[in-house]
């Protein structure tokens, strides 16, 4: 007749991937497969370090060495701000190496030992190095901002940050998968035991109504995903005035994972989402 639950059990649910995905780890280990130096064989590489601890750094990938790439893409990988290296998202460089764009996969340090500003801070002089050292490494000033899940919290609040400073412009493009920008409801779960993320700091890294930015942004989630996930880019686009778009994409038959795997490996999904993209 009826049921009693929790809505810490609810939560646990939503968030908690170990328990939702009894694939986590393989599906972890082919984005590792795809990310091999194997796989990128015939692109030019390096790593540029923006800070001085051992996660301080980015690297990037050149479509031809010898020239400005068609446009830039910038991706910044999930873990609930607490896991994962950028080693293991190399694979979403792939697709746009292949259409003539420079990638930049960023790294950044993890808390709890570091705190959630500390994150951005790393994020935004990430977006600051690539600017420095645009002329030297032939890197387009057209970007796509990007992240996967906690990634993608900090690629929109850096971006806030970095057009205040002048590295990051309007006309740059945000490209948003499964990200978590609501973060109550994290605090409540074991991943919240976690990050050990005091009241006053998921207030401030929340989004709120009226927050502001300039940049247009795209959604993307996996079909497959729990409820509160895709509520996420839900609210967020709703928070951030860009509600009346069609500016949220979900991939059929894909979950929290594989939305990126789907994304970097199938030719026909990315030439579709593409050029739709920038949206006014």
């Amino acid at each position: 007749m009826f049921r009693k639950t929790s809505a810490h059990a609810f939560f646990e649910d939503q968030f908690v991937l170990r328990k939702t995905l009894p694939a986590f780890l393989e599906h972890v280990a082919e984005w590792e497969a795809l990310s091999g130096d194997d796989r990128f064989e015939d692109y030019h590489h390096f790593v540029e370090a923006y800070g001085d601890h051992p996660r301080q750094s980015v690297e990037i990938f050149k479509a031809n060495p010898d020239n400005e790439g068609r446009g830039l893409f910038v991706f910044a990988h999930g873990g609930f701000w607490r896991a994962m290296e950028r080693e293991q998202s190399r694979f979403m460089a792939a697709p746009f190496l292949k259409h003539g764009y420079d990638v930049a996969i960023t790294e950044y340090r993890l808390m709890p030992e570091f705190r959630l500003a500390d994150l951005v801070d790393d994020t935004v002089a990430a977006l600051g190095l690539l600017s420095d050292i645009a002329a030297r490494a032939k890197l387009s000033s057209n970007r796509i901002i990007s992240g996967h899940s906690a990634g993608a919290h900090l690629a929109l609040h850096a971006t806030i940050q970095a057009e205040q400073e002048g590295t990051v412009s309007s006309d740059d493009l945000l490209l948003l998968f499964s990200g978590v920008f609501d973060i109550f409801p994290v605090q409540e779960t074991a991943i919240g035991d976690e990050l050990r993320m005091p009241i006053e700091e998921v207030v401030d890294w929340s989004l709120y109504p009226g927050m502001e930015i300039n940049q247009p942004v795209f959604f993307i989630v996996g079909n497959d995903e729990t409820d509160d996930f895709k509520r996420q880019s839900y609210i967020a686009s709703q928070l951030l005035g860009r509600g009346s778009q069609n500016n949220i994409a979900f991939v059929d038959g894909c979950n929290h994972l594989t939305v990126l795997t789907e994304f970097a490996t199938n030719d026909a999904l990315f030439d579709a989402l593409l050029p739709g993209l920038r949206l006014e």
